[in-house]
């Protein structure tokens, strides 16, 4: 096998300017397969990290009922012993509790249907990136006020633009509360948020937990504990993790009580990862991911067609040497196998230069990110599918990112060369030395 290699490399330095050709051919193939895989790799995990990290968080726990039909006094109360043992597992990075619940919110002027939102300051501000996403005024106290004054509240940019409010002002709220009566509370503005997910900015508005416990008559209950994780990819496993804690199900239960009024009566708790919360987002990555085979195929037939016209035209230059070396003995299982490694040599440098070549850009990219108003015509950050993308995309570069385009190319290599090396292993040695063949 040695010998071959020296034999292919050997037969390669013969026509310099026709094997360079073919060598950057595949270089570039290479190189473009492991820059494209870590941008879309980096694109992927940015659209998850903004599809997750301000509304549904990456695992989420309800009530069962709760996940069937989002009713307000459909909540759980779950101790603080059981919350610290959540957060001390080792892939949860933080919870937040929240109630949830719709409201009529405005003024004397105006009004609008509201997402109320109470959660507690200091846990959403570790859970999610709400409060660096304020663009005017503040985050919520740790505290909520000292009644009588009006009940902090921070308003999507959206909200607030269709209100025609900035912080300062008072706002009044009106919702049916869980026992069935009308709650309203008084709201002075104290920051507006700006989070890229058009749920949030459009429509939502934040109260401490306390004030949306007391407005929606629920004690001590809530609505939903989301939590965080910093492995996007491993949701699933951590959704597990806390439903063993919590003595839940994992995903929602194939059947749910009935109550006599037809309604779903089931108090269950269930933690469900993001992929299941947001299904049309994992589908789409999954569909996404799928797709890279054909951007191999599409990519390396340009390569394929360059190596295979290389060794065709190789091979017929040196026929009469082939028929030369099986006169004097050589078996034509060698001349094949001869053939077929020097076109692995082909592919194997040329795909090494382009892996590397790939890698160091990509690397440039993972640190400095790549300016992606080449692909838009907004400045500034953007959105797409309703999540909020920055101006600059960092790329995700893993081992698996350079490897595989390599293995990928020696063996499209190694298919291409099959050809030439079967034409020349068939070859009769006295018509090809007399030029008859």
């Amino acid at each position: 096998m040695f010998i071959s290699a020296k034999l292919g490399l050997r037969n390669l330095s013969r026509n310099r300017w026709r094997s360079g050709l073919t060598l950057a051919a595949v270089a570039v193939a290479v190189g473009l397969m492991v820059w494209t895989l870590a941008m879309y790799e980096g694109w992927i995990g940015e659209m998850i990290r903004g599809a997750t990290a301000v509304e549904t968080t990456q695992v989420q726990v309800h009530t069962a009922a709760y996940v069937e039909n989002s009713r307000v006094y459909r909540s759980m109360e779950l101790d603080d012993e059981l919350l610290r043992r959540v957060l001390n597992l080792s892939d949860v990075r933080a919870i937040s509790k929240r109630v949830e619940a719709s409201g009529l919110i405005g003024n004397e002027e105006r009004s609008q249907v509201t997402r109320i939102l109470g959660v507690d300051p200091a846990m959403e501000a570790s859970a999610t990136p709400v409060e660096e996403a304020i663009t005017e005024g503040r985050w919520l106290s740790r505290e909520p006020p000292e009644y009588p004054a009006p009940r902090e509240v921070v308003l999507g940019q959206g909200l607030a633009q269709q209100l025609r409010v900035g912080t300062g002002a008072e706002l009044v709220v009106f919702l049916q509360a869980a026992d069935g009566s009308l709650g309203n509370e008084l709201l002075r503005v104290v920051g507006i948020v700006r989070t890229g997910n058009m749920q949030i900015d459009r429509m939502a508005a934040y109260m401490h937990i306390a004030d949306a416990q007391y407005l929606t008559a629920l004690g001590d209950g809530f609505h939903e504990l989301a939590v965080r994780t910093d492995d996007l990819d491993e949701a699933r496993a951590t959704a597990d993790s806390v439903a063993a804690v919590l003595g839940a199900r994992v995903g929602l239960p194939d059947s749910l009580a009935v109550g006599e009024d037809g309604d779903v009566a089931n108090d269950a708790l269930v933690a469900r990862p993001w992929q299941d919360i947001a299904p049309e987002i994992h589908a789409m990555i999954v569909l996404f991911r799928q797709s890279y085979w054909w951007l191999y195929m599409l990519v390396y037939l340009v390569a394929a067609v360059g190596i295979v016209n290389t060794q065709r035209m190789s091979a017929q230059e040196r026929r009469r040497e082939f028929g030369v070396l099986i006169a004097i003995g050589m078996r034509p299982r060698r001349l094949f196998r001869t053939i077929v490694v020097e076109t692995a040599v082909l592919g194997l440098i040329g795909a090494l230069i382009g892996a590397l070549g790939g890698t160091l850009i990509s690397l440039y990219h993972v640190v400095y990110g790549f300016d992606m108003g080449v692909f838009t015509d907004q400045s500034g950050s953007f959105s797409w599918m309703g999540v909020a993308f920055s101006e600059r995309l960092y790329f995700d570069l893993a081992p698996g990112h350079v490897i595989q385009p390599v293995l990928i190319m020696l063996a499209v290599a190694l298919l291409s060369g099959l050809w030439p090396a079967i034409k020349s292993a068939r070859i009769e040695p006295a018509p090809t030395i007399s030029g008859r063949q």
